[in-house]
């Protein structure tokens, strides 16, 4: 591989890690990608619950989430939130919640944000190459990531609160930017704030422009608005390394 000490990879041993736990996933769920465990099997077990109308072949997105989300579900470290004995994945306890939680997993809240981008990621090129058109695309969330959560950052729309932190979440003393866990209780109400607010701001765009949501979609909001923007704003107001306001320690699954 092309990483080194001077051309480093931020969660290479997670990464790598998935793509390990991707092959035995493959396996273990051949109702979704067939016995010989291949993901492009997905095609087979959607357009088996599609709809034929005409030339149109309409899928719902339903099926493709469920086969994502329990079809991947042991590429995730088992180290993570874990509810009935089943690693949730990007799925974590919000402090916050606490006081309001009744039952047990009333305080979770789940973002599971690489799922989200494979699912937007396979969703057009589906559409374009197979004809398919699918609904309830508008069901899906932003993602809680951090262009989209620094953009909101950047411009003060979330701000952390004075002295939340500790100094020890600040290990560069030359730095501003505090590191800190994807479970502490800050980023699990930065990323849940993120996904609230993008569908705020793919709302507010639609007003202005004065078109639906079938005519601007939230997924291209992100592409085009939210994420770009983020990037761009970070680069802006820390060009030695356009990073975010706000940095995560990651292990390859969560950023």
């Amino acid at each position: 591989m092309q990483v080194d000490e001077f051309n480093p990879m931020v969660g290479l041993e997670g990464r790598a890690s998935l793509l390990t736990n991707l092959g035995k996933a493959l396996e273990a769920n051949p109702q979704f990608f067939g016995q010989d465990a291949r993901p492009g099997n997905l095609i087979d077990f959607l357009q088996a619950s599609s709809i034929k109308e005409g030339s149109t072949q309409r899928v719902s997105v339903a099926p493709l989430w469920a086969a994502l989300i329990e079809g991947l579900s042991p590429i995730w470290p088992a180290t993570r939130t874990m509810l009935g004995g089943i690693s949730l994945g990007d799925v974590w306890p919000c402090s916050a919640l606490n006081a309001s939680s009744k039952a047990e997993g009333d305080n979770l809240v789940p973002f599971h944000k690489l799922t989200g981008w494979i699912t937007y990621s396979l969703l057009e090129p589906m559409e374009k190459i197979l004809g398919w058109k699918f609904e309830g695309v508008e069901d899906m969330t932003g993602l809680p990531e951090y262009r989209n959560g620094g953009l909101l950052v950047d411009f003060g729309v979330l701000t952390l609160r004075p002295n939340a932190l500790s100094p020890h979440f600040y290990p560069d003393p030359k730095s501003t930017i505090p590191l800190l866990p994807p479970s502490h209780p800050a980023i699990v109400e930065w990323r849940a704030m993120t996904v609230i607010e993008l569908d705020r701001i793919a709302d507010a765009i639609r007003q202005k422009l004065g078109i639906t949501a079938a005519e601007l979609t939230l997924a291209q909001v992100l592409e085009s608005a939210t994420w770009k923007g983020g990037r761009e704003i970070a680069r802006k107001k820390r060009p030695e390394t356009g990073g975010p306001p706000i940095d995560i320690e990651s292990d390859g699954t969560v950023f």
